[in-house]
C-alpha cells in the first residue's frame, strides 16, 4: 500500500502552540497511511522532539519570523527545491509567514512540473488582526487574499477566525473549515503541593524563597502555605500582552486591603520581550512578587501549582495553554480574543475580559482568589468542557481534510 507523503512546514522551531500542533499531528497520524516529514526555521526544541519520535526533519535556517527580504527570497527558493526533491502529496502549512512563501513555491512547482500537491494551511490566529498597525494589517490581509487561491483547504482553529476570513472575503466558504485544537486528556499533572515545590526548586534564588536568614529553602517549613499563586505559561511575544498582566499584578499587590494577603505571580516562559518585562517589574520594585521562572520542559505539568491561570493576550488562535489549564481544573481569566470564548464561557468556567484592561484583569483574579466556591465551580465546569477538545477528535477531523 502506497503511503501519502505529508510535509509539515512551519516558520519557527521554538516551543509554542503552532509547534505543538505540528508535533501532535506528525507523531499521531496513521503511519500505515502517511509518511511524514517536518521542515522549519531555526534550530529549536521542536527538532529535538521530532528526532526522538523518529520523524524526518528539514532545517531551513533562512526561515525567520520577521519580514526579511533577502532571507525570504532565499527561503522561497530553498522551499521550492525541497518540494521538488521530496515530492510531498500534501503540503501542510502552519503560520502566516510560511504559508505565503510555501504556497507560492508550491504553485510554481505545480505549474512547471505538473506535480499535483495538495496544499493545506492551518491558521493559528488571524494575522491581519492586532497587535499589528493598521497599515501592516492591511498588508497581511492582502497577502492572505493573494495566496489563498493557491491553497486547497484552510483550517481555522476557531469559529471566530473562520468568520473573520469570511467577513474580509479572504477565501471562499468552501475552502474554510474549523477544527479546534485538541489535547491528550490523560495528562499526568503533578499534584498541587508537589508542583509548587518542584516549580520553585528549579528556581531556588527566586524570592520570596531565598531568605538570607536560612540556607534551606522554606519548602519543608511550610513556606508555600497560605500563598496564592497566579500563573502564566507562554512565549513572551507582544501579542501575549504580559505588560497588562504586570500592571494588573501591580494593582493587586499594592492594594491597601490586600497588604496581609500572600499573593505571587509566576510567569513561566521566555522570548524576545523578556528583558523589557523584567525591567518593568524592577521599576515597580516587585521582583519578590512577580517571578520569572524561565522556560521549563513540559511546563504544563506544573499547572496545579496555580490558583488562577491568566491569558491576557491581544491576539490568539485556540491556545493550548488554556486547554491544558482546563484539563488541570484551574480557574482561568483570559482575554475575549480569538478562539478563547469557544473554550471559556464567561462566569461558567472562567472569566473573559477585554484585552489591555488591567483593572478588569485584577478584579477578576481577586474575585476567584476570594471565593473558593466560585473557583471550585469553574474547575468542575472546565473538567467537563475539556472533553470536547480531545487530540483524537482533532486528528480524525484533520485526516478527513487530507
Amino acid at each position: 500500500m502506497n503511503r501519502k507523503k505529508i510535509l509539515f512546514l512551519i516558520t519557527q522551531s521554538v516551543s509554542g502552540g503552532a509547534q505543538k500542533y505540528v508535533f501532535d499531528l506528525a507523531t499521531n497520524l496513521d503511519k500505515q497511511k502517511y509518511e511524514v516529514a517536518v521542515a522549519a526555521g531555526g534550530d529549536g526544541e521542536l527538532f529535538d522532539k521530532l528526532k526522538d519520535a523518529d520523524i524526518q526533519i528539514f532545517k531551513r535556517k533562512c526561515l525567520k519570523r520577521p519580514i526579511c527580504p533577502t532571507c525570504d527570497v532565499e527561503a522561497y527558493f530553498k522551499l521550492k527545491k525541497l518540494f521538488k526533491e521530496w515530492q510531498p502529496d500534501i503540503l501542510h502549512l502552519n503560520s502566516s509567514k510560511v504559508s505565503i512563501l510555501g504556497s507560492l513555491a508550491a504553485r510554481t512547482l505545480r505549474l512547471r512540473s505538473g506535480h499535483k500537491m495538495k496544499v493545506i494551511y492551518t491558521v493559528h490566529g488571524t494575522v491581519f488582526q492586532p497587535p499589528f498597525s493598521s497599515l501592516t494589517s492591511k498588508f497581511f490581509l492582502w497577502l492572505e487574499k493573494w495566496t489563498a487561491k493557491y491553497k486547497d483547504k484552510i483550517i481555522c482553529v476557531s469559529e471566530r477566525d473562520r468568520h473573520l476570513w469570511l467577513k474580509y472575503n479572504v477565501a471562499p466558504a468552501e475552502k474554510l473549515v474549523t477544527i479546534h485544537n485538541g489535547i491528550d486528556l490523560d495528562i499526568d499533572f503533578l499534584p498541587k503541593e508537589q508542583a509548587r515545590q518542584k516549580l520553585f526548586e528549579k528556581n531556588p534564588s527566586s524570592p520570596p524563597f531565598n531568605n538570607s536568614s536560612s540556607s534551606t529553602p522554606p519548602f519543608n517549613k511550610g513556606g508555600l502555605g497560605g500563598i496564592s499563586i497566579v500563573g502564566f505559561i507562554g512565549y513572551f511575544y507582544p501579542d501575549k500582552n504580559l505588560v497588562t498582566l504586570i500592571k494588573a499584578a501591580n494593582l493587586i499587590l499594592n492594594s491597601e486591603k490586600l497588604k496581609e494577603k500572600k499573593i505571587i505571580f509566576a510567569i513561566i516562559g521566555s522570548g524576545p520581550q523578556e528583558k523589557s518585562l523584567k525591567l518593568q517589574v524592577k521599576s515597580l520594585k516587585l521582583e519578590d512578587k512577580i517571578l520569572f521562572l524561565d522556560a521549563l520542559p513540559e511546563a504544563h505539568k506544573y499547572l496545579k501549582a496555580f490558583d488562577v491561570f491568566t491569558q491576557p493576550s491581544i491576539k490568539e488562535g485556540l491556545p493550548y495553554a488554556i486547554l491544558q489549564a482546563m484539563a488541570a481544573g484551574i480557574p482561568i481569566v483570559a482575554s475575549n480574543v480569538g478562539g478563547i470564548p469557544e473554550m471559556i464561557t464567561d462566569n461558567f468556567n472562567g472569566f473573559l475580559i477585554k484585552p489591555r484592561d488591567s483593572e478588569a484583569l485584577a478584579e477578576r483574579i481577586l474575585q476567584i482568589l476570594e471565593n473558593s466556591n466560585l473557583a471550585q465551580q469553574f474547575s468542575q465546569n472546565s473538567l467537563e468542557k475539556i472533553k470536547d477538545f480531545s487530540l483524537g477528535k482533532m486528528i480524525r477531523q484533520t485526516q478527513e481534510q487530507y
